[in-house]
């Protein structure tokens, strides 16, 4: 080969060097084949008679790599520019991007945005890697229901799950998305959730303009893979112009536009009646897709900040010369309250609680709904939702992995188990005063916390549960000692202390491979280990009786079963067994029930166990999971923990046994 050929591969090697590529990419494949096959290309092209083949793929090479090298080092060195992209596209639609941790800050607000492995928003505490498969409400819309701008805690979605804590949902927001986008994607992705009743918001800023479905460009793609386009695109090519300093859509400023394009000014044109067609077009279709898969599709509509607010209304006339007599300020209410009659779907329309709130509920700059905004939305669907409603009540605020509840009704004191992003506590809350105070902090996990009836006592579990090693530890508030009271070289979790406060029950196994745990019985006084309870098999979950002479258990055969120790004969008989397995139970004040958690449908559900007429009864049956359950002050009042989707909390129900 002549040296020029030689010297022309190494240049090409040069300009697409691997180094490069795979600080790129980071991808060590294509670091390495990419060129690999330039290097072949070029051999190939070097081969060629034709000359101008040869310029123009020099050239080509030569300004791709420029480009990428340019990508790199603003990748490297200006990293701080970046604009954030949030989405992925997907074709017809675009979609949020998975595993986000985001930080925005403005003047007006400062905001926490998390999404999982599907690219859902989350909470911060919530395990990003866990997908969501189905829910009970699937919520649409574009960047109003996303809520950038506010805490995952402080969405109308995550304020709505509080009052209707069984039910699962998902917010499936999309910054920018048109009602088209929304529904490809929905006919992608939103069908697999399989959601009973899909609400999806329309909001009169833009859904009322310009409707049509849009397929991903390379300049989208270029946006979406190229941190130095995005820069350049937003601060060089962009070509918004914001007159009054903030976004005024529907509002433009030449009548022209306002004529085409502003579903509250009056004289139309054949661009607005397309949009209008268009419009009433696409909610036929999404009633169609949602009825398809046997849902129920459900409209919310969010008002621009003009439509309730007359002083910012007056403030674009003025700017836009528009006249009164040019505008309808209701037009897109009657449009959308006509469409939704006729094909018979419920509407929300949040424009007057939005014009008769107190507190503004938009941001004064940002076109977006702040925490009250979102306040009003939940409020308002809470109103019309009312026969979803069941006698549930949420005693959490937040995903805070609440979890293990049980009462104690001298001083009406709740003690449960939770954490932050550092450390998992165990917490008493008082309910009449409403006051919450952290007993006991740790960095390792605290679980299964339990008092004694005078409440001298805390038992608990500490240690890894995902590697099964833990201990049950005992702290007594009078001489304030910790005691762990499984015995040396064994492992123990999930304590029961007796009602006369003397014994402690518990599940203990060796530290040793093929050991299983077995029930043992520890005296408080004694500091030590009285016995064990036979079994050929894992056991769980023991609790004591009023009498603490006897003691429920489950254990393990084909499924788990519900077992009776009595202490005084040292015998063991069956209670009873079912086709599915059970997990945590809990006598009733008046011990004439047990309840249980069972996985029946795939999922955690509760249920009763009558021992008089030994009959079961299912108390919950949800898509969700319910477990713990722990009773209040009587047998109609059940405390529980559960998780539905992306939320989780403790709950508390009435309940006819």
């Amino acid at each position: 080969m002549h040296h020029k050929n030689i010297n022309i591969l190494l240049i090409l090697l040069l300009l697409w060097n691997p180094l490069m590529i795979l600080l790129l990419t980071r991808n060590i494949y294509i670091s390495v084949l990419l060129p690999f096959c330039i290097l072949v290309l070029g051999y190939w092209l070097l081969k060629s008679p034709s000359f101008r083949l040869k310029v123009w793929a020099f050239n080509l090479c030569a300004l791709t790599s420029i480009c990428s090298h340019s990508e790199l080092l603003f990748r490297e060195f200006y990293n701080n520019l970046d604009i954030p992209n949030l989405y992925e596209l997907h074709g017809k639609y675009y979609f949020n991007k998975p595993y986000i941790t985001k930080k925005f800050s403005t003047n007006e607000y400062v905001s926490n945005y998390y999404t999982n492995s599907q690219g859902y928003r989350i909470d911060e505490l919530d395990n990003a890697n866990e997908p969501i498969r189905h829910c009970d409400w699937l919520f649409i819309g574009d960047s109003f229901t996303q809520g950038a701008q506010v805490d995952y805690q402080d969405l109308y979605t995550s304020k709505l799950y509080r009052n209707y804590p069984d039910k699962v949902i998902v917010n499936a927001g999309i910054s920018g998305a048109g009602l088209y986008d929304e529904l490809n994607y929905f006919r992608d992705r939103g069908k697999q959730l399989n959601p009973k009743v899909v609400f999806l918001q329309i909001g009169v800023f833009n859904d009322f303009f310009n409707i049509k479905e849009h397929k991903a460009t390379f300049q989208d793609y270029l946006m979406e893979k190229s941190n130095l386009y995005r820069f350049i695109a937003f601060n060089v090519f962009s070509t918004d112009s914001l007159p009054l300093g903030r976004w005024t859509e529907p509002f433009f400023p030449t009548k022209q536009e306002n004529i085409d394009y502003n579903i509250l000014y009056q004289k139309s044109s054949p661009v607005k009646d397309l949009d209008v067609r268009t419009f009433k077009q696409c909610i036929t279709e999404w009633k169609r897709e949602v009825e398809s898969i046997g849902g129920e599709l459900k409209l919310i509509l969010i008002p621009t900040k003009e439509q309730t607010s007359p002083e910012l209304l007056y403030e674009v006339m003025q700017k836009y010369h528009i006249k009164q007599t040019e505008i309808d300020m209701d037009a897109p209410n009657r449009l959308l309250k006509q469409e939704a009659k006729q094909l018979k779907l419920q509407t929300f329309d949040l424009t007057n609680d939005f014009r008769h709130s107190k507190d503004f509920p938009f941001f004064h700059q940002d076109e977006h709904m702040n925490v009250i905004g979102h306040d009003l939305v939940a409020h308002n669907l809470t109103i019309g939702l009312k026969k979803d409603a069941h006698n549930i009540k949420s005693f959490s605020n937040s995903n805070s992995h609440d979890r293990y509840p049980s009462f104690y009704s001298n001083d009406s004191i709740l003690l449960f188990q939770t954490q932050d992003h550092d450390h998992y506590k165990i917490c008493k809350r008082y309910l009449n005063q409403q006051l919450t105070e952290c007993i006991i902090t740790s960095v390792e996990e605290l679980i299964h916390p339990i008092y004694s009836n005078d409440l001298r006592y805390i038992a608990y579990t500490e240690g890894n549960q995902n590697n099964s090693e833990t201990d049950v530890i005992l702290y007594d508030n009078v001489s304030e000692e910790y005691t762990k009271i499984n015995e040396r070289n064994c492992y123990a979790a999930i304590p029961m202390i007796s009602p006369n406060c003397t014994l402690i029950a518990f599940p203990s196994w060796k530290n040793k491979k093929n050991s299983y745990p077995k029930i043992y019985v520890y005296d408080i006084k004694k500091k030590r280990v009285l016995l064990s309870i036979p079994a050929q098999s894992e056991c769980w979950r023991p609790i004591f009786n009023k009498n603490s002479n006897k003691i429920f258990y489950i254990q393990k055969e084909k499924k788990f079963i519900v077992k009776l120790y009595d202490l005084k004969t040292n015998k063991s008989i069956d209670v009873f067994h079912m086709p599915y397995d059970i997990w945590d139970i809990t006598l009733s004040p008046s011990e004439k029930y047990l309840v249980y958690a069972g996985n029946k449908d795939g999922n955690w559900d509760l249920f009763s166990y009558c021992f008089k007429t030994k009959q079961i009864k299912q108390l919950t049956k949800t898509i969700g999971n319910e477990w713990d359950p722990s009773f209040g002050l009587n047998d109609n009042e059940l405390w529980y923990a559960g998780t539905f989707g992306f939320n989780d909390g403790i709950y508390q129900k009435t309940i006819k046994l």
